[in-house]
């Protein structure tokens, strides 16, 4: 049923006037009274009398009438709804980030890029690095990524890393190895490990690290905090391979941080799939081109 054909026929139970109601309709007469036609045909019933001077209602139209006007009625609030949630959609940047991104570059671009785009809203939600994945069924296509990554993603996926991040050993500051400038990763080989666990992203490759070093970390604590870990060792109670950039802004007065051999090289990156996206999704990426290049 075509929702047009129901205003006029409305428009025309109003006038009861082929012109006034082609005029409101910015239409022609005869185009009124072939859409009038139309429906008459769709539902096998006659709407109007028509004399050479004037129409009127027949029965059954007047019958109709409140039906119809509580169906297009009911179409606009629909199409309102529809409208209301399409604006907020396109002006909302949804982002999933890991929970240290506050450390990082990508923070600080979200917050530019709302200083300079006052129109856009930010949801930002927090979850750990393995869950930061393309495969959960209920996440909207449009979602961007904030997270570290060892490697480039998979074609499906563009990304732009905003900076680099390396892996550093945070030790007491009483430590006997703490006033060194560099360390090789062998010489912890017989500390108590404080690790961040299989929860985030970070676990297996600090392991591989240790295996490259030629032993097997011994660990005493798996975790999700990275600021308890940074407590624990200030108390003593360990030591930590970690991101540098991730600690730097959470150490304590009696604890260091010390570059290590061998480390390695992730990237802190936005992320989104590749496909159409939201009028907020493609401005902040635009943006994030534009400022990468600047860099």
């Amino acid at each position: 049923m075509d929702i047009h054909k129901f205003e006029v026929f409305l428009d025309l139970a109003e006038t009861l006037n082929f012109t006034k109601t082609a005029e409101r309709q910015f239409t022609t007469q005869g185009n009124v009274s072939k859409q009038i036609l139309s429906l008459e045909s769709e539902l096998n019933i006659r709407l109007f009398e028509r004399s050479h001077r004037k129409i009127e209602l027949t029965e059954v139209g007047s019958l109709l009438l409140p039906y119809v006007k509580n169906v297009v009625e009911q179409y606009h609030s629909m199409q309102g709804v529809l409208e209301t949630y399409t604006n907020e959609h396109n002006l909302s940047l949804n982002i999933l980030t890991i929970p240290t991104m506050i450390n990082y570059d990508g923070f600080a671009k979200i917050t530019e890029f709302l200083k300079l785009h006052p129109e856009f809203t930010v949801q930002l939600k927090e979850v750990e690095s393995v869950e930061l994945t393309y495969d959960e069924p209920n996440e909207h296509s449009d979602t961007i990524h904030f997270a570290r990554s060892f490697q480039a993603p998979p074609k499906s996926i563009e990304w732009l890393p905003t900076e680099k991040d390396y892996f550093a050993a945070v030790l007491p500051k009483r430590h006997p190895l703490a006033a060194k400038t560099h360390l090789q990763l062998e010489e912890l080989q017989n500390e108590n490990f404080l690790v961040l666990g299989p929860s985030t992203n970070l676990y297996q490759p600090v392991l591989d690290l240790c295996h490259e070093a030629g032993f097997e970390p011994k660990i005493s604590y798996k975790g999700s905090r990275i600021d308890l870990i940074i407590n624990m060792i200030a108390n003593d109670m360990g030591v930590a391979i970690v991101m540098e950039k991730t600690v730097k802004n959470l150490l304590k007065e009696n604890t260091v941080l010390v570059p290590i051999t061998p480390t390695r090289e992730s990237y802190l990156a936005f992320t989104r799939r590749i496909g159409e996206h939201s009028l907020a999704s493609d401005a902040f990426w635009a943006y994030l081109k534009q400022d990468s290049k600047e860099n």
